[in-house]
Order: C-alpha cells, then structure tokens, then sequence
C-alpha cells in the first residue's frame, strides 16, 4: 500500500525483503551503503537475533523512487539492563552498550524488575555508520526526513499489537550529513554525540612500511604484541568450517558479548554461516588456533574499496597472554594493506585501544524521541548524560604523520 506525505512525495512500507520491489530498491542502491543491499539484509532476515523485527521503505516521486530506508524494532527488557548494571567492559560492544551512562544507573536499579522498551531504529544497531537509508542526491535531502517520520509513524501503528514504541532512534550521521539530519529537530527529535567510529586511513603498501612509519615506542609496542601472537594460527574458514566449529563459535562470539554492558540483540554461528554463503569472499571470516584449538575469531566485510570490521570472539583466558584482541586489531590493519583499501573501519568502543594501531575518530551524530510516559522518565538522563566515553588519542606514527 502507498503512503501519501505532505510534501507530495509517497511511500510503501514492507516487513519481508521477499516483498519488496527489488529492482526499485536496487536503483537507489548506487547513492547509499553497502550494507543497504537486499543480498546482506536478506541473511540478516533469515537468521535474525530473537528480539529483533525489519521493515523496509520505498520513497516515490510520483511513480519513481527516489529513495529507501531500513528499520529495525529490537524488544528488550530489564534483563538486558541488569546486564548493562553487571558488566563493565573495554572491548567490542553492540551499539548501545555506552550510551546509558552511570548517572542513570540508581534510575534504573529502581525500575529493573518492571522495565521493559521497544525500540525503533531507522539504521543497523551493530554496525556504525550510515546505513539507515539512501537518496538520490542534490534534490531530496531534506525531504526525505520529513518522509521518514511519515514510515515512523506507520511502522509504529504496525507494532501495536505487539505493544507501543517506546523510543524512535536515527543513526548515525557524520558531520557532512548534519545540515540535512537536523530536519529531524521539527519531529520532536532531540540529537546527541555517540561514541565515534574509529577509522584507520590506509597510506601504505605494505604492513612493514606500516610499522616503519610508528613512532619506535609504538612500533617496539607493535612488533612486541604480534611476537605474543607468532603461535596463533590464521585459517580462513570456508561456509563449512563455521558450519563444523558452530559451538566454539557460539562460546567465543559470547565471550565478548557477555562482556558488554548492554545486549541489544546477540546472533549465533549460523549468522556468520549464512553471511559466508551468501556473501562469499566479500564476507571474511578468520578462526585464531592455538595448536588445534579455535580460540578466537574476527570478521570482515569487503566493502567497494573498504574494510568493515565486524564481530569477533575471544577466549579471555588467552587473551593476555597472547595478546589475541591487539593481534586481531593488527591484523586488520594488515588485511586492508594487503586488499589496498582506502579505509578500515573498527567501529565504535574502545577507542584510545584502536587508537594506538593508526585509527582516528570521526564523530557521529544521533537523533533519539521517545513515544510514551515509561520511555520520558529515561529520556532526560538519556539525553542530559549521554555523551562519548573520554579517552586520550594515541598517535602511534611519526611527527610526519600527524600532517
């Protein structure tokens, strides 16, 4: 069904990828993210986390389309906030693992046991980025915020019956995108600083030159932490393998998430199985072994020119000893040399850590309403306090570099 909008624009709204017109869809492809792509969200529908629900949105300008927005709804409940109470973590975190600072925390001891939020995203809660929606450029900026309030509403009239929305999150925006984004200010959005996305701009042919260009106390640094490593083993798993090593997987995918102070949504192996066969060599999946014993991993899209760090795991009672989160940082950093990407994306969290192998942080900007009495005794802490983790930037290279 086709949704008028004020300013003259439509739009049709689908809670399947099955349903949606894909040759529409794929014709705006071209001006956003990768990570739009029907190929990426179809496994992401198929092997979905529990709590978690898609809708997609086809823009029109009369009968072309001229834009496309992804939505999430993610269901989560006290129990997801006593995690955030329990754990304290540096390492990979899901998106809103930071954003309830500690300020909040008495607020929420005090309603625990009765809380429970559904969230909307217009975006991908686990991957930074701009990757909420797309739009031909230079003629509907603006415009398509009004639009998206307009698929907000009728998503939320959808989810009725599973109960109300209680807090409607856009993200992320850069800063070159913030002239446009602040339309969303005339819905009752209220935007705010979230942790930046760490990015490591690739200037080097090979990993050696890369090690050349440090500062000697960062490269003795380096090659001391890749030495505690020398005994790990890389195996680049086929589609198979992850199939084979699925409960080792599970366990150390689940290290790290346990870790994290807040759980929006967990995935499983058969995640990373169905992204490695439907995305093949554009997804990398590396297992770290220890004799032949898979005690980590990391992941990896190859996007256009790029490399987007995805989830790892890790057997934290290794980790010191060799070293095996700075050697997957590090390799990394390797990967994208060797493919002569442009950028490597690490993501958000543990920024200083990131820092000291060469990424720089490029902030990010969110826009955040909330729908119901419950989520307004949140939202003010939510916003007064929500600002990013202080950390100190490490430059690891030479004076040189910092030109």
């Amino acid at each position: 069904m086709r949704h008028k909008t004020k300013n003259g624009l439509s739009f049709s709204t689908y809670k399947s990828v099955s349903a949606v017109n894909s040759e529409h869809w794929n014709r705006i492809i071209p001006f956003g993210s990768e990570f739009l792509h029907l190929d990426y969200l179809r496994v992401l529908e198929k092997v979905p986390p529990q709590n978690m629900r898609f809708y997609y949105s086809i823009v029109y300008d009369k009968f072309e389309p001229i834009a496309i927005a992804y939505f999430q709804v993610i269901d989560f409940s006290s129990e997801s906030f006593g995690t955030f109470i329990e754990y304290d973590s540096d390492e990979l975190k899901c998106y809103l693992t930071n954003l309830i600072k500690k300020k909040v925390t008495n607020h929420l001891l005090r309603n625990v046991e009765k809380f429970n939020m559904r969230l909307l995203i217009c975006g991908n809660a686990c991957i930074s980025g701009e990757h909420g929606f797309a739009v031909i450029p230079n003629k509907y900026e603006t415009e398509i915020f009004d639009v998206l309030a307009d698929a907000i509403s009728e998503i939320s009239k959808a989810e009725k019956l599973r109960g109300k929305i209680a807090v409607i999150l856009v993200k992320d925006f850069y800063e070159n995108s913030i002239r446009y984004s602040k339309e969303l200010e005339a819905h009752k959005f209220h935007d705010f600083l979230v942790e930046p996305n760490m990015i490591v701009n690739i200037n080097w042919e090979s990993f050696e030159e890369y090690l050349d260009a440090m500062s000697k106390k960062y490269r003795n640094r380096a090659k001391k932490i890749i030495g505690k490593g020398q005994q790990i083993k890389r195996v680049h798993f086929t589609a198979e393998d992850i199939k084979l090593n699925n409960k080792t997987i599970d366990n150390l995918y689940n290290n790290v998430q346990l870790k994290a102070n807040f759980r929006m949504a967990s995935l499983s192996a058969e995640y990373f199985f169905e992204m490695k066969l439907s995305l093949k060599e554009n997804f990398r999946f590396v297992g770290y072994y220890l004799d032949d014993v898979l005690i980590g991993f990391r992941t990896s899209f190859s996007i256009k020119n790029n490399i987007d760090a995805h989830f790892i795991g890790i057997d934290y009672n290794l980790n010191k000893d060799l070293e095996i989160y700075q050697n997957i940082l590090y390799d990394y950093v390797k990967d994208a040399i060797e493919k002569k990407s442009d950028q490597l994306y690490l993501g958000r969290t543990a920024s200083e850590i990131k820092s000291t192998v060469g990424a720089k942080a490029y902030e990010l900007r969110c826009y955040v309403r909330h729908r119901n009495p419950l989520s307004n005794r949140i939202i003010k802490p939510f916003i007064d306090y929500l600002k990013p983790t202080e950390w100190i930037p490490r430059n690891p290279f030479k004076e040189q570099e910092l030109e």
